[in-house]
């Protein structure tokens, strides 16, 4: 296995600049890569240059596949990386607690409890993974397309076939609801989609947006079932290299990127439902007591969950929604 140390020290130009690799699943027109483009940005300004970060979207050094790159920044092979704590949760279950179905209220809601106790508890999990959590961006409230008809009621999920993240705890939401959900890599959900394979999936708006998926889904329903955010990871061992003065640039430019993407991501949404509609897409936003009905079906999933997350941290976060 190459070592993080090795990786950095073959970064290193003549002049002494270190250069990181930061890959991302998403494109070059993604709030994912807004978000590493200022960081990027932030770093070189406040190391005076001495640390440089190359941003690869589309996982490019992974094959394109999102759980490739969380394991090549697990070994070392890739320096830094944007993991959504979705995909964090097959290596750490209990990151499963922050997609639990209408957890959060809202965006302030949820960014209040990330930056509080309870999510520098969250990132204290990833160090014996082989990651350190840097800090908390947001891909966003997760919502519903389809090709088939306008979801406004659990009835309207009936039989529909719906691509999920290989998460279980997805598998188990979506069957409570009616659907028919199942798992595929993320970068063959268009082409799926467009062959009628599944009938719609899930994703935040944004994703949404970037990924062109107005081009093969008629129908979007915005509903915030689950909660998305991501997080700055960086290897351990590259982590450990850095002196603590270091580490504590890093963090710094960490905070305020993130900020600026959670920020892009929150002020931008309602524009893009704009630009959805305009590009054809019928938008249903569901709130109150339109949801009453599909948060009822879901709560099974809260008591089926407790022992993989642990009824005490599930306690915290349920306690922390009531604001």
């Amino acid at each position: 296995m190459i070592s993080a140390f090795l990786l950095v020290s073959c970064g290193s130009g003549s002049s002494g600049t270190k250069t990181l690799n930061f890959s991302l699943i998403l494109g070059d027109n993604s709030d994912w890569y807004k978000g590493a483009v200022r960081f990027a940005e932030l770093l070189e300004s406040k190391t005076g240059g001495t640390y440089k970060i190359k941003v690869f979207p589309h996982a490019q050094l992974a094959g394109q596949d999102q759980r490739t790159e969380l394991e090549m920044v697990q070994s070392g092979v890739i320096d830094m990386s944007f993991e959504s704590t979705i995909l964090l949760s097959l290596i750490e279950p209990r990151m499963s607690v922050l997609g639990l179905p209408w957890l959060f209220e809202d965006y302030d809601h949820a960014e209040k409890v990330l930056d509080g106790p309870l999510g520098k508890e969250m990132l204290e999990m990833l160090p014996p993974k082989g990651l350190v959590g840097l800090a908390y961006g947001a891909n966003g409230f997760r919502q519903l397309t389809n090709s088939r008809r306008a979801v406004t009621s659990p009835e309207d999920l009936t039989a529909l076939k719906i691509r999920i993240p290989a998460i279980k705890m997805y598998i188990d939401i979506f069957k409570l609801l009616g659907a028919d959900p199942s798992s595929m890599s993320f970068g063959e959900v268009f082409t799926a989609l467009a062959q009628g394979t599944f009938d719609g999936q899930e994703n935040p708006v944004s994703v949404i947006h970037s990924a062109r998926l107005h081009e093969v889904q008629k129908y979007l329903t915005v509903w915030n079932y689950s909660y998305d955010p991501i997080i700055i990871c960086i290897n351990s061992g590259v982590w450990d290299s850095l002196p603590p003065e270091m580490q504590a640039i890093f963090s710094e430019c960490a905070d305020e990127a993130m900020k600026y993407q959670r920020e892009v991501v929150a002020l931008g949404e309602a524009a893009l439902l704009d630009s959805l509609r305009m590009k054809g897409m019928e938008v249903n936003i569901l709130e109150n007591d339109a949801l009453v009905p599909f948060k009822a079906l879901a709560e099974p999933v809260y008591s089926e969950y407790a022992e993989e997350i642990g009824n005490d941290l599930i306690g915290k976060f349920r306690a922390a929604s009531m604001y």
